[in-house]
């Protein structure tokens, strides 16, 4: 049991010390309990001290990428030009970016450590004034245990006491799950490393972990996640020597940095060589153009990027500037009961650029319109629909849609998210029930580490007061205490994980009418 479960168990015993002769040793009995339990542990001044290391230290990041900076703009020698020129500009940029991502991390990991630091030491205070305030009902009744009116004045100021050290026990547990979480997050962003130790060389590695779409920002925006860092590397590293050169010479062959970036998705997302050498060759009419293969690999589908974090407003789901889910348009999920299809499916086009290109252009590239928003809407219906046959037939149906339109059960839930979102992630998912406050508060530490690692998270929910309006979302992105849920009906809305825990979601509009607000399973990675 955690120390707040502890001193909440002592001071039930404290109001609840029974009745007659022996309350006086009853109480005391519960106050030693009370004081047995440990203080809140830590060193405020250490973690200070950690804080202002990493501080310094992102000083010194910040001064170097600033002289790369200009070295890659202005500094380099003449005689670098053409495609020499290009690459060195690159490389050094990349170096350049990898060291201010760093700088801002080892920031904000401050930020975090003297937060942490003051909550503890307030919360250690506390603490103390709490377990004196326990000691001094204790020697006050040592003596005259026996008085049952002294015993029973004493259960107050005990209570109060308790109560004190348990405030102090919350926010030192709080305080320290958050500061836990917000560094397991900023650890994440360890991006060229996670690149740099397989078969490709260092600088290579270097220039694909910072890679960007058009439009991205200092520290994001990145066409790889983490995750898929890792998974590429593990794949080349297993690959035997035919494959290995096949896909090294699609890399070297690729017009861009960019291109060779999708090549190194495509294989991240569990595609043989065969498929992505098929993909290559889709893409590289279009590889030196950016904004082509942003559009058509990784549009946004309103899964927005982290700095819509702060939004209050229902984010819609689009392509090309054209709403593709509105509720009358060629397809709206909320007339077929295919939620878990509809949600795990665009989760997973985000990791998938072999899918979402078959998608946006029917894989028929060099074919002018194939590529137009309501082309893409009818390839989407056909794949929620075909997903949602597949899901019911899983779950064990004998009929499936349009025949039977009853949704899909939790095993069809689990081989949809294995299916969609296990083979692009190398994770195999597992459905969680979500029950209670503390079941869902155990798989928020979950859900935030499948997110670091760039594996979304499908979840259940139901309208807790009509006991109706059963649906699946899927979360897709996290901020510090801040989730990005997307809502198959077409748009996204960022909850905080107080309100998923405590049956809120819907807070923002999310569901909106229906008011959908209580996760009751979720499809979590093993």
């Amino acid at each position: 049991m955690s120390k707040v479960a502890d001193l909440q168990k002592a001071q039930q015993a404290i109001t609840h010390p029974g009745g007659g002769l022996f309350i006086g040793p009853a109480l005391l009995g519960a106050i030693d309990k009370a004081l047995a339990v440990p203080r809140p542990a830590g060193n405020p001044g250490a973690i200070r001290e950690r804080a202002k290391a990493y501080a310094e230290t992102a000083k010194a990041y910040a001064k170097a990428s600033t002289d790369l900076g200009e070295v890659a703009d202005n500094r380099l020698p003449n005689a670098w030009t053409g495609s020499v020129a290009e690459n060195a500009t690159q490389s050094i940029r990349a170096l350049a970016n990898e060291l201010s991502v760093s700088q801002k991390s080892l920031e904000q990991a401050a930020t975090e450590l003297n937060a942490w630091a003051d909550n503890l030491e307030g919360a250690q205070s506390t603490d103390a004034q709490g377990v004196t305030a326990l000691e001094n009902v204790q020697k006050s009744l040592a003596h005259d245990a026996f008085d049952m009116g002294k015993a029973i004045a004493a259960i107050e100021p005990a209570n109060t006491a308790v109560g004190t050290r348990i405030s102090a026990a919350q926010r030192a547990e709080s305080s320290g799950t958050h500061a836990a979480s917000m560094l397991n997050q900023l650890a994440a962003r360890a991006r060229t490393e996670r690149a740099g130790q397989g078969p490709i060389d260092p600088l290579a590695a270097l220039v694909l972990a910072n890679e960007k779409g058009p439009g991205g920002g200092a520290d994001g925006d990145y066409i790889l996640t983490d995750g898929q860092l890792d998974r590429a590397k593990q794949f080349m590293s297993v690959m035997n020597g035919t494959d290995q050169l096949a896909f090294q010479k699609l890399l070297s062959d690729a017009k861009s940095p960019e291109e060779a970036a999708y090549l190194w998705k495509a294989l991240a997302a569990g595609h043989p060589v065969a498929d992505v050498q098929q993909f290559a060759a889709l893409i590289h009419p279009h590889g030196d153009d950016p904004r082509w293969l942003s559009e058509h690999l990784v549009p946004a589908l309103g899964s927005d990027p982290l700095r819509e974090e702060s939004t209050t407003q229902a984010t819609g789901l689009t392509y090309k500037g054209t709403t593709v889910l509105d509720g009358s348009d060629i397809y709206s999920q909320g007339s077929v009961n295919d939620c878990v299809a509809a949600s795990t499916v665009v989760a997973s086009l985000k990791i998938d650029p072999v899918t979402m290109l078959q998608l946006t252009t029917g894989n028929m590239t060099d074919v002018p319109g194939s590529d137009s928003p309501e082309y893409f809407k009818q390839r989407l219906q056909q794949l929620f629909i075909g997903q949602y046959q597949q899901g019911q037939l899983a779950d064990g149906g004998q009929k499936v849609y349009p025949e039977n339109n009853g949704g899909i059960g939790p095993k069809g839930n689990t081989f949809l998210a294995n299916q969609n979102l296990g083979k692009a992630t190398g994770s195999t998912y597992e459905y969680v029930n979500l029950d209670t406050d503390d079941d869902r508060r155990a798989a928020v530490t979950r859900i935030e580490k499948a997110l670091d690692e760039g594996k979304p998270v499908p979840f259940c929910a139901f309208d807790e007061a009509s006991k109706g309006g059963y649906h699946q979302m899927v979360i897709v992105a996290r901020d510090g205490d801040r989730l990005q849920v997307y809502n198959p009906w077409g748009q996204s809305v960022w909850v905080t994980e107080d309100q998923f825990i405590h049956n809120s979601i819907n807070t923002g509009g999310l569901t909106g009418d229906a008011k959908i607000n209580r996760p009751y399973g979720a499809e979590l990675p093993k």
